[in-house]
Formats: C-alpha cells, sequence, structure tokens
C-alpha cells in the first residue's frame, strides 16, 4: 500500500471539505448494518477502457494492457464484478472505427470473463466536453425514434460481443439530455424516458444479459417509479454521487420502489461528489472535468474512505445486486495538491495523475481508499 499521507485540506477547500463531511456522517448514521453474509457484488469502474477516452488508434495504445492490469488489481482487492462504460455510438456499424471500437470491448470482456468476474456494462451518450471523438453532428441529426433504433443497434452488439451479466441502457436522464444536446431529445421527462427504454428493449435478444434502467439520486423516484411501472426492464440502475439530505431522501425512496417491483438494484456508479457552485454541491455534466481534476487530490482520502464505506454498507443492508465505486483509479492512488497543479487545466492535472496510477498497477500499490475497499470486500 502507498504510504503517502494525505496532506492538510488546502483553505480553498475547507469549507468544502466540512460540508461534504458532515453530509456523509448523516449517510452513516442511516446506512445500516450488513448482513454477516451479503451477496451484493463490490465493483468499480475500469477507466482504462472508459468509452470518453476512446481514440481510433486504441488498439495501438496501452489502453488493453492497462484494463488488463487493472482487472487483476482488481480482483486482488476482492472484487468480484467490474464496470465498463461503452459510450454510445463506438459500436454503431455506421459510426467510424466501430469495429475498432468492438474489437477492443470484446477483448476486455474476454479478460473480465478469464478473471472469473462478472461484467457489468453502462452503454451512455458520450461526454462532449472529456471526448476527443466528433459526434455533435450526429447527435444533432437523431430523434428519439432513431436514437432509440441506434442504440439498440449498440446494445445488441454489446450483448452478442461482449455477453455481460448487466447491461444499464439508461441511468442519468438529464446528463444523457446534457451530453445529446438535441432539443428533439429530452429524456429529463419520466414519460421520454420510459418510451425510449421500451424502443430499445423492443426487439432487443436481451439472451442472458439482464438489462435495466434507472437514475441518480438527485432525480425524484418518481422518474424510477415510471420505468418500473411502464418498462420491462430487469432491474434499476442507481447513481449516487451527491449525499445531501434530498439525495439520501431520493435514494431511500428509490429502494422502497424497487423492493415494492421485487426488481434488483445495480448501483453501477458511485462516489463522492466534489465540485460546488457558489458554496452549492451540484452534479452537472459541465462540471465533469473540473471533477476529474479535483477528485485527484490526496487530502479528499478520509473522506472518500468514509464514502465508500457508508455506501457500501447501505448497499449491502438494503440487499443491492451491486455497488460499483467509480474511480478505480483512486484505489490506486492520488497525488498531493499543490498551487502550482491546481492552476493548471484538467487535462494536465489528470495527465500527471494518469502516470500515478500506471506505476501503481506496474508495482502493485494500492492508496488508503483502496485499503478500505479491500477490508469492505473481504
Amino acid at each position: 500500500m502507498s504510504s503517502q499521507a494525505p496532506g492538510p485540506v488546502p483553505a480553498s477547500y475547507r469549507s468544502l471539505y466540512s460540508t461534504l463531511q458532515g453530509q456523509i456522517s448523516s449517510f452513516a448514521a442511516v446506512a445500516g448494518t450488513p448482513p454477516a453474509n451479503s451477496s451484493t457484488m463490490i465493483a468499480s469502474a475500469l477507466e482504462p477502457a472508459d468509452g470518453n477516452a476512446m481514440t481510433p488508434d486504441v488498439l495501438l495504445g496501452n489502453a488493453l494492457a492497462n484494463s488488463t492490469a487493472m482487472i487483476t488489481s482488481m480482483k486482488a482487492l476482492g472484487e468480484t464484478a467490474v464496470t465498463v462504460q461503452v459510450n454510445f455510438p463506438l459500436l454503431l456499424a455506421s459510426f467510424p472505427d466501430s469495429s475498432t471500437y468492438t474489437t477492443f470491448y470484446q477483448e476486455v470482456a474476454q479478460a473480465v470473463h478469464a478473471a472469473g468476474m462478472t461484467l457489468i456494462v453502462e452503454e451512455n451518450p458520450l461526454f462532449g466536453n472529456i471526448s476527443s471523438l466528433s459526434v455533435g453532428s450526429f447527435y444533432a441529426s437523431l430523434n428519439l425514434t432513431s436514437f432509440a433504433a441506434d442504440y439498440q443497434q449498440q446494445a445488441q452488439t454489446i450483448i452478442d460481443t461482449m455477453d455481460p451479466t448487466y447491461l444499464a441502457i439508461l441511468n442519468e436522464p438529464d446528463t444523457y439530455t446534457a451530453n445529446l444536446h438535441n432539443k428533439a431529445i429530452d429524456l429529463n421527462v419520466a414519460a421520454t424516458g420510459a418510451q425510449f427504454v421500451n424502443l430499445v428493449l423492443g426487439g432487443l435478444d436481451r439472451k442472458q444479459t439482464l438489462v435495466g434502467a434507472g437514475s441518480g439520486t438527485w432525480t425524484d423516484p418518481s422518474y424510477d417509479q415510471t420505468l418500473l411501472s411502464q418498462t420491462s426492464i430487469d432491474f434499476v440502475d442507481m447513481h449516487t454521487y451527491p449525499v445531501a439530505a434530498v439525495d439520501v431522501s431520493n435514494m431511500q425512496g428509490q429502494v422502497q420502489e424497487a423492493e415494492a417491483a421485487h426488481k434488483p438494484i445495480v448501483m453501477t456508479e458511485c462516489w463522492l461528489y466534489k465540485e460546488s457552485t457558489d458554496g452549492k454541491i451540484v452534479d452537472t455534466p459541465t462540471s465533469a472535468p473540473n471533477e476529474q481534476k479535483i477528485g485527484t487530490y490526496s487530502f479528499w482520502e478520509p473522506l472518500d474512505s468514509q464514502f465508500l464505506t457508508a455506501m457500501v454498507d447501505y448497499a449491502e443492508s438494503n440487499g443491492f445486486a451491486v455497488v460499483s465505486p467509480f474511480s478505480t483509479e483512486n484505489l490506486l492512488a492520488y497525488q498531493t495538491w499543490t498551487p502550482a497543479l491546481d492552476a493548471e487545466s484538467s487535462t494536465q492535472v489528470r495527465s500527471a495523475f494518469n502516470q500515478q496510477v500506471v506505476t501503481a498497477l506496474r508495482t502493485d500499490e494500492i492508496s488508503p481508499v483502496g485499503d478500505t475497499v479491500r477490508k469492505l470486500a473481504g
């Protein structure tokens, strides 16, 4: 394990740190006590295979080798599942270089299966402010029907070539809508979300794959209720980032709805959200690059460990099928905050951080947060 100390909280982050610390403490108080023999699988995101980082030369780089090394590290931590984000439209037959991306993800899936781990796939639109691929004009050409048809085609390719146990086709309706930048597709409306899910599921050969949908816990639980009552999803997908009182209340409502519908919950993403606007913690797609930047700083380690402990306790206490922290990279490494580092762009900070992650993979090191996950999975 890395012996790097978290370091003091910089003055500019102390107010936010204090707010988050209070929210985590309140959440931990209602997380519950897990059963002695929980069946909840602990996974995390395979970030070297994240679709937002894909480029046409992916097979020529280190993405597959780093993905394989990370799968090995995840298994060593005691995780039994792997979450992979396969963004739309990478595997769509008409999209440039789709055969390259399909080959890459097929090989990633084979590595997960070979490790004896459960494969979970998220199918999401690309983040335009993170991905280097040009998809704006393609997204603009879609309407709800054509979007669902193309999305179904990619979902079928995922099922056919990757054989995941779980496939999430909708999980943050607001993020999907924002990233599509298309006024003809507003998935913030629950009825439209249900219509989209039904269009994707119609004619989809699910084979042995369970296909689910859901929303973030910052969304009113009535959205999930609409999906449960109006679609044939196999599970409720859940994302949790902020844990203010309203977010925890929404999560509790979503859990109750899933239990009433006898549907399992698969939390494909969770992490402590650290981005704020005017002192208010707000999770939005536009803030994603800065969130990825500041989340690399080691002074967050104690809060990340507290958050993950409370989240795993909550997931296990409520019988979730899966709980999957988003940032596997932070289970391996963090970097020390400095004023100079903080002044750099998100791309520069992430580049420096990724070098530390690769070093940790090569030397079998984990961060104190990784050690927390190892204990939770043990």
